[in-house]
């Protein structure tokens, strides 16, 4: 399991790590409704309403934060602490990395991937059932989520290395990486939380550290309108070029973003010999925040497509044979997915 420490409400507690911070979830969402046919957002506006948070009602924009609210301590909240690995996939850095475990029936409410998770999210938004993802809107909510997910390098990589024991250990995409430069305020910022909000940060020259535009920091309560401007900056500045595939590929998503940890995030990095500590440069953080911003416009842009294609559809369609269906259009998983090429 990954853990990140964050502030919330002011208390220090320790809590799974997340991919983008909220109001990087609700870039993507935003940028994906800008996306949607009439259709689409009238089916997203009503499924947003059916789905039970901590706080107000969501609507299809906020909605996006909803699998990082189940992590919190809502004693009466659905699904309270459950779905935590189906935000990632330990995809390694090497060739001879150990491969994460993807076969039919290794997955439920407490283990997974996000690769198998999505597709299960796909079943039920298109009509299907499964015996985790109980409604459509609960669907619609992992969706929105999880696209931006698999769109944050260090949800579709780690890095793994070996113990004394020869045993098999990584850094839970990050997570295990201490930034010794990070904030102040943030004495256990790690390498998985910077890119988390890798969209925001800066670099203080005058105190070598980085910095992050905490006017986005809220953990705990979620409002579109903060976001809006910024996504529609975004959106103009990043928008995918014709050339960009659109298409629904899960496993091509996880693989460009382990691509990105292959050759940026862990690279461009000065490691203590240890492998546990890291410093991160002006140069470092000049090439993260374009790099992060472009993918969380990447992300909205797909998640905007694959929502016409299923809920904007002028007619439901049948669940799709990339998503094999079973008894009463069941999810069954498939044995076709593989670990990026290194």
């Amino acid at each position: 399991m990954r853990w990140l420490i964050i502030v919330c409400l002011g208390t220090t507690v320790s809590l799974p790590g997340r991919a983008w911070d909220p109001d990087g979830h609700e870039i993507v969402a935003t940028i994906a409704f800008d996306q949607l046919n009439p259709k689409a957002r009238a089916e997203a506006q009503a499924l947003a309403t059916q789905v039970v948070g901590p706080g107000p009602a969501y609507d299809p924009v906020t909605i996006a934060c909803w699998m990082d609210d189940l992590r919190g301590h809502e004693a009466n909240l659905p699904y309270e602490g459950l779905f935590l690995p189906w935000h990632y996939v330990d995809f390694g850095l090497e060739a001879g990395d150990p491969k994460p475990v993807l076969e039919p029936g290794q997955d439920n409410e407490m283990s997974g991937n996000i690769i198998t998770a999505l597709k299960r999210a796909m079943v039920v938004l298109q009509g299907g059932t499964d015996p985790y993802i109980k409604t459509k809107a609960m669907a619609y909510a992992m969706v929105m989520h999880l696209v931006g997910d698999i769109h944050q390098p260090l949800h579709a990589a780690s890095y793994f290395y070996q113990d004394a024991n020869g045993r098999w250990r990584n850094d839970a995409g990050g997570n295990r990486v201490k930034i010794v430069n990070g904030p102040e305020i943030e004495p256990k910022y790690n390498l998985h939380y910077f890119w988390d909000a890798a969209w925001r940060v800066s670099f203080d020259e005058s105190s070598g550290r980085v910095a992050v535009d905490l006017h986005f920091e809220n953990w705990n309560h979620h409002d579109a309108r903060v976001v809006k401007s910024l996504a529609e900056e975004l959106e103009a500045t990043y928008k995918p070029d014709a050339a960009t595939s659109l298409a629904t590929d899960f496993v091509g998503w996880a693989n460009e973003s382990n691509q990105i940890a292959r050759e940026v995030v862990y690279p461009k990095l000065t490691f203590t010999e240890n492998h546990k500590e890291a410093r991160i440069s002006a140069e470092y953080v000049a090439l993260a925040n374009p790099l992060a911003r472009r993918r969380l416009v990447l992300a909205g842009y797909r998640l905007g497509a694959l929502l016409n294609a299923t809920l904007g559809a002028a007619t439901p369609g049948a669940v799709p044979a990339a998503y094999p269906a079973g008894p009463a259009n069941a999810f069954v998983p498939d044995t076709s997915i593989t670990a990026p090429k290194n």
